[in-house]
């Protein structure tokens, strides 16, 4: 039996960051310090992800597509969803929100809303951005029931802030937000302030992308209307938005028989916004009086994309027909993760590490990237002046995933000057750097913990939390039991192993990150 996974074996999103295991290098105490100061000059440093521009849209947790934006408003005393047109431009420093022609299905409210904001950007060491944002201008207008709502910057205290932490096979953020609104009534009839908290959460990444966010209103209603006894009422309205987009693969199958190949895989990217509220508003009488009873309700809806679809490559390997990792391997090498074009494979033989740097850059979105050279000393240059690796020369077709692999940290070199694109590399290495790219390092139990498999005692210091949280995540679908550290990975292994890496990324993250969220 495994230990029970605290934190989050519930959600199966937990995860730890390890550092990719390097062999210990025999050298002279002489060359110490030299070596500590190359080590330090070729250590790469992370490179942070730009900026996530996925978000859920508008200022106020609506949901849009293409074509529509709906926002659920609380201002009159009954959940109102409105409905038009948002469009928002992004200038770097300047972000603007312009809210056209939104009102409720009857016609009877309507809204307008321009809303601009200054943006700042502070990085916080190599993987971290934290920003912040300042309300410079703001005007919204509510007509509703013959009483006009009226609110601008002067009447609107509002912060917000997000921190994004860039990791190799996933940028993720977090942020809040609070502000407190001033609506005048007609003028001088009255005034509604609404008090907002609000958070978000999500993560931008190869196979999948989400930002949720939760926001709670706090209302207090008051409309003199000229009366001796104001309308008065309170009320309280929780607005759960969540934006996903999701790459899914799909295998479709030729009809005809006299065709030069049976099937290929596509692509489905898709787009799904989800809104759910929850209300504590007032119920009114005939006379538009509140009583003592409340009006409390939920309600939900969601809107689509219409999907895309991408056709991929057709592999033309021939001995994989019939392998039991057949499917992950053609899935693999549709993505030219594995060379699509070879009639022999080999899927039983060892992946080398060069190999290895090939599917694992492909499958987290990082094989397109082009780096910049980098500077060195002059002691280096005379023999690391063209190529980053001394066993990687400029010919070697797998440079460009292996430089990948590197500046991106999903693998590093065997020793200073080294990254042996010829070697294997066994399982315990090759779950250690998945978890590494998923960055979950601080995850596994600080106390003595066992990993659950057979052969928990043969499973190397460096490797064990690695190993647990693999098992806890999902990524180790085999079921003897046995976790087999030293085992060398064959290509079927690795097929597997990244085609469950995947299914988590496109999968399972998204669901701890919405549906446990949104409580689906």
């Amino acid at each position: 039996m495994k230990p029970t996974f605290t934190s989050i074996t519930s959600i199966k999103s937990s995860k730890k960051f390890l550092t990719d295991h390097l062999p210990p290098m025999h050298l002279s105490l002489a060359l110490t310090m030299v070596i500590l100061i190359v080590a330090l000059l070729a250590t790469p440093l992370t490179a942070f992800a730009e900026e996530p521009s996925f978000q859920t849209p508008g200022f106020e947790g609506g949901v849009q597509d293409p074509r529509i934006y709906r926002e659920m408003i609380f201002i009159t005393g009954q959940p109102v969803l409105l409905e038009g047109e948002l469009t928002i431009s992004d200038r770097g420093g300047r972000v603007t929100y312009n809210y056209r022609n939104l009102s409720s299905a009857d016609g009877e409210i309507t809204m307008t809303r321009n809303v601009t904001m200054e943006k700042t950007l502070r990085e916080n060491g190599g993987d971290q951005k934290t920003e912040t944002y300042e309300l410079t201008r703001f005007r919204e207008t509510i007509n509703a029931n013959d009483n006009t709502y009226q609110s601008d910057e002067r009447d609107n205290q509002w912060s917000k802030s997000s921190v994004y932490h860039a990791k190799p096979a996933a940028t993720y953020f977090a942020g809040n937000w609070d502000g407190r609104k001033y609506y005048h009534i007609n003028g001088d009839e009255g005034r509604v302030i609404v008090e907002t908290r609000g958070n978000r959460v999500g993560y931008d990444q190869q196979w999948s992308s989400i930002d949720t966010q939760t926001l709670i209103h706090y209302i207090d209603y008051e409309h003199t209307n000229g009366e001796e006894e104001p309308l008065r009422w309170q009320g309280t309205a929780q607005v759960q938005a969540a934006h996903n987009r999701t790459v899914s693969p799909h295998y479709q199958d030729n009809a005809p028989t006299q065709i030069s190949f049976r099937g290929a895989y596509r692509l489905t990217e898709q787009e799904e916004n989800v809104l759910k509220v929850s209300y504590d508003l007032p119920r009114f009488s005939a006379d538009g009086i509140p009583n003592r009873q409340r009006n409390l309700g939920t309600d939900s809806f969601t809107l689509d994309s219409n999907p895309t679809n991408e056709m991929l490559s057709i592999p033309q390997m021939r001995d994989t027909n019939g392998h039991g990792a057949e499917e992950p391997i053609r899935f693999l090498a549709s993505l030219n993760a594995f060379p699509a074009q070879v009639e022999t494979f080999g899927p039983d033989l060892p992946i080398s590490r060069a190999e290895f740097a090939r599917a694992l850059t492909v499958a987290t979105g990082h094989a397109e990237q082009k780096h910049e050279p980098e500077r060195r000393p002059s002691f280096q240059r005379a023999t690391r002046e063209e190529t980053l690796f001394a066993d990687v020369g400029e010919e070697h077709p797998y440079r460009p995933y292996i430089e990948s692999a590197y500046h991106n940290n999903l693998m590093a070199g065997v020793d200073q000057n080294r990254f042996d694109p010829d070697g294997t590399i066994t399982r315990a290495e090759a779950v250690t750097i998945l978890i590494k790219a998923l960055g979950f390092q601080h995850l596994a139990p600080i106390q003595q913990y066992g990993t659950g498999y057979l052969d928990d005692a043969q499973i190397p210091l460096w490797a064990r939390d690695a190993a647990y949280l693999a098992g806890e995540l999902g990524l180790i679908t085999d079921q003897s039991g046995y976790f087999q550290p030293q085992r060398q990975l064959t290509k079927a292994d690795t097929a597997i192993l990244l085609n469950d890496f995947i299914d988590y990324l496109r999968q399972d993250l998204r669901y701890d990150y919405r549906e446990r969220i949104l409580n689906f």
